[in-house]
C-alpha cells in the first residue's frame, strides 16, 4: 500500500511551562496542510524468504535514527503485538530542520497504516489501539493511552499525525490532543515557504531556554478559529520560538521582513506560511519549497 505523509503548520505555539524532566510544556494549534507537499511512504508485508522488516529511504539520517525505523521499533516492543516482517519505503520531499513535522508525519502514518492492518490480531491493551482505526471516530475522540503513550516516546509530534485528525489543539510536550471542531477550522488554503535554512528544533528550545521564561498565563487561544488565531496578533507573539530561531540562524529574519505582513513561522522554524490568496512569492529569495497546500476541512 502506498501513503501520503502530509506536513503541518503552527498556527501558534506557545511555550507554558517545564515538566520535572526539563521538557517544555506548550499550547499550540496544529493543522494537517493537504497538498502538494507530501512524503511517500510504501509498506508492504516482506518476502516469504525474508524473516526481518527493512526500511529503505531517502532519509536526512541514518535510517536507524528515523523516525521510519524507531516507530517500527517501538510499535513491536509493545506487550500483545505481533505481526509479520515488513518492508517500508520512503519516498522524502518535506524538507527536514522546516517546522513541518516531516519526521513525526512519517512515524505517525506507519503506526496508523500497520495498528490498521494488523491490530486486529492483537492482544490485550494493544487492542484498544486497533479499535481507534477500525471504528468512526467522533470529532472528539481521544487517542487511546497505549497509542498516546506509544507515540509520545517516539517523537513530541507523533501523537497528532497518528491520531488522524485535520486540526487540533495541542499541549503537553505534544501527547494531548484535542481535535477542534470543523467550526474552528475555516481556512482552506495554506502557501508555504521554506527558505534554504534547515533548523536543529533541540538548538531552538536550548536557546529560547536560555534567554526566555514559559509563560503559563499566555492568552488563550483554544477557543478562536483558525482565521481569527492568524488575526489577533504577530508572528513573533504568536509563536515563541522565532525569535530564538531569528537569532540562530539571522538570516530568517531578512526572510520575515521580505515576505511582509500575513506570513507566521511554524514550529522552530524554518518555514513559513501564510492564508493563500495567490501562489505568488518574493522573487530575490530562493526557497527549497514554495506551493499552496489546502487544510482539510
Amino acid at each position: 500500500m502506498l501513503y501520503k505523509s502530509y506536513p503541518k503548520v503552527n498556527l501558534y505555539l506557545h511555550i507554558v511551562g517545564k515538566t520535572p524532566s526539563n521538557y517544555h510544556l506548550l499550547r499550540s494549534r496544529f493543522v494537517r496542510v493537504v497538498g502538494d507537499l507530501y512524503d511517500e511512504i510504501a509498506i508492504s508485508q516482506a518476502p516469504k524468504d525474508r524473516a526481518c522488516d527493512s526500511v529503505l529511504g531517502n532519509f536526512p539520517c541514518e535510517i536507524e535514527h528515523s523516525s521510519v525505523y524507531l516507530a517500527l521499533q517501538a510499535l513491536r516492543k509493545v506487550d500483545g503485538v505481533r505481526f509479520p516482517p515488513v518492508r517500508i519505503e520512503v519516498q522524502k520531499h518535506i524538507p527536514s530542520g522546516a517546522g513541518l513535522g516531516g519526521g513525526s508525519s512519517n512515524a505517525g502514518v506507519v503506526l496508523a497504516a500497520l495498528i490498521a492492518r494488523y491490530g486486529a490480531e492483537f492482544k490485550g491493551e494493544a487492542k484498544q489501539m486497533h479499535t481507534y482505526f477500525a471504528s468512526p471516530k467522533p470529532p472528539k475522540s481521544h487517542l487511546p493511552t497505549a497509542l498516546s503513550d506509544l507515540a509520545k516516546s517516539i517523537g513530541a509530534d507523533v501523537a497528532f499525525f497518528v491520531s488522524q485528525v485535520d486540526c487540533a489543539e495541542v499541549s503537553g510536550i505534544g501527547e494531548h490532543i484535542e481535535p477542534c471542531d470543523s467550526r474552528l477550522n475555516d481556512i482552506a488554503r495554506f502557501s508555504i515557504y521554506t527558505p534554504k535554512i534547515a533548523c536543529n528544533t533541540a538548538q531552538v528550545y536550548r536557546y529560547y531556554a536560555a534567554t526566555s521564561t514559559p509563560n503559563p498565563n499566555a492568552k488563550d487561544l483554544s477557543t478562536l478559529s483558525n482565521a481569527a488565531i492568524l488575526a489577533s496578533s504577530d508572528i513573533a507573539s504568536l509563536n515563541d520560538l522565532f525569535l530564538p530561531a531569528c537569532a540562530i540562524h539571522k538570516e530568517l529574519e531578512s526572510v520575515a521582513k521580505e515576505l511582509g505582513e500575513g506570513w507566521f513561522f511554524s514550529g522552530s522554524g524554518s518555514s513559513f506560511f501564510r492564508i493563500d490568496s495567490s501562489t505568488s512569492t518574493p522573487s530575490t529569495l530562493e526557497s527549497t519549497f514554495d506551493t499552496t497546500a489546502r487544510a482539510m476541512l
